[in-house]
Order: structure tokens, then C-alpha cells, then sequence
């Protein structure tokens, strides 16, 4: 085994240790509850670690926490996550500041800084005198982020992207995209193969 190895492989370790407390306590209370509230609260405390430290310590918190998560993800400072209702692929990137709801996210995508991904466009339904019902009223959907795309900052994801795809820096996705597409803009569009548009910036 190669030094490096070995030393990644303790600082998983150390930071799994970290966070087990945080993840017993919440499969508890989950389990008493059914409710996410826990799961959120230590999402946006770990978040606030800076650096290579808060990178191993989300890493491992998520990895237990979450319904699928990859051994090598990597999730920037300040990135929350909304419930636990998330797969994350093999290499997966999110860079900082972002908001996840219910998503998967293929191997390989890469999503820039500042990112949100809501579970769907019907959170926050109205009633008969269209004032904004109890948020726990409302659809929550998991959005389908395919392998391999590159999602610039500030996008705001709506819909499912399939593999392959390159979202526009600040587009707003309310539509699906199809495999190989670019699309930029809000609402995004998709970018002809031989446009000379800017790509998506991480």
C-alpha cells in the first residue's frame, strides 16, 4: 500500500469515529420520528468545517447517513443537504454553498458552487385563497442528475439531466435534459452542437 493510501485511509477512519455520534443519534430519532429534522441539523453544523477536515468528516457523516454514498465523494464548505433521500455516484463533486434536496447524482458528475437542487418545482403548494400551505404539504420528488456532467455555478436544478450533460453557469433547469445536451439560460435551452456559447463554468 502506498503511503498516500494509507493516509487517506486513516483520515477516513478517524473522521468516521468523528461522526458516529452525530449518525446514531439520528437513525433514532429518525426511527422514533420518521422525521428528517435531525439529519438536517447535523448537514448544516458539518458544513461549517473548512478544508480538507470538513471534506472527510461530510464524507463519512454522508456515507452512513445517506441512502447510497460513495466512498470518494467530495462536498465543498457550506453545502447543506435537506433530507437524506440521496444517492451519490463514484467521484461525484459538489463545490460550496449549494442546497440538495432529493436527488441522485450519477458517477462522475461535477456541480460547481452555489448550486441548488430542490426536490422538485411543487414544494410549496397554494390553497383556495392562494396563500403558501405548510411546506410538509407540498410534492417532494427526486431529481435524477445523470454520469459525467458538469453543472456550472449558481444553476438551480429543477428537472432530471441525463449523462453526459453541461448546465450553463446560473441556467435555471425546469425542463428535462437529454443525454449529451448543453443547455444554458433561465429557463435553460439547449445549445446547438456547432454554437459558440460559453461553457458551463465550476
Amino acid at each position: 500500500m502506498r503511503p498516500a493510501d494509507f493516509i487517506r485511509g486513516a483520515a477516513n477512519l478517524v473522521a468516521a469515529v468523528c461522526v458516529l455520534p452525530m449518525v446514531l443519534f439520528w437513525k433514532i430519532y429518525s426511527a422514533l420520528t420518521g422525521k428528517d429534522a435531525l439529519f438536517v441539523t447535523f448537514s448544516q453544523l458539518l458544513s461549517l468545517f473548512p478544508g480538507t477536515i470538513g471534506i472527510y468528516l461530510r464524507r463519512a457523516f454522508y456515507r452512513a447517513a445517506l441512502k447510497t454514498c460513495a466512498g470518494d465523494i467530495s462536498i465543498g464548505f457550506g453545502t447543506i443537504f435537506s433530507h437524506a433521500a440521496v444517492r451519490l455516484g463514484r467521484g461525484v463533486y459538489i463545490g460550496g454553498g449549494g442546497t440538495i434536496g432529493k436527488v441522485d447524482i450519477g458517477d462522475g458528475t461535477v456541480i460547481g458552487s452555489n448550486v441548488d437542487i430542490p426536490s422538485g418545482r411543487r414544494q410549496h403548494l397554494r390553497g383556495a385563497e392562494q396563500r403558501v400551505e405548510d411546506p410538509h404539504e407540498g410534492a417532494f420528488v427526486t431529481i435524477s442528475i445523470g454520469t459525467k456532467c458538469w453543472i456550472g455555478n449558481s444553476a438551480v436544478i429543477l428537472a432530471p439531466i441525463g449523462d453526459g450533460c453541461t448546465i450553463g453557469a446560473g441556467s435555471v433547469v425546469v425542463k428535462p435534459v437529454h443525454d449529451g445536451q448543453t443547455v444554458v439560460g433561465n429557463p435553460a435551452r439547449e445549445v446547438p452542437r456547432n454554437s459558440s456559447a460559453p461553457a458551463a463554468s465550476a
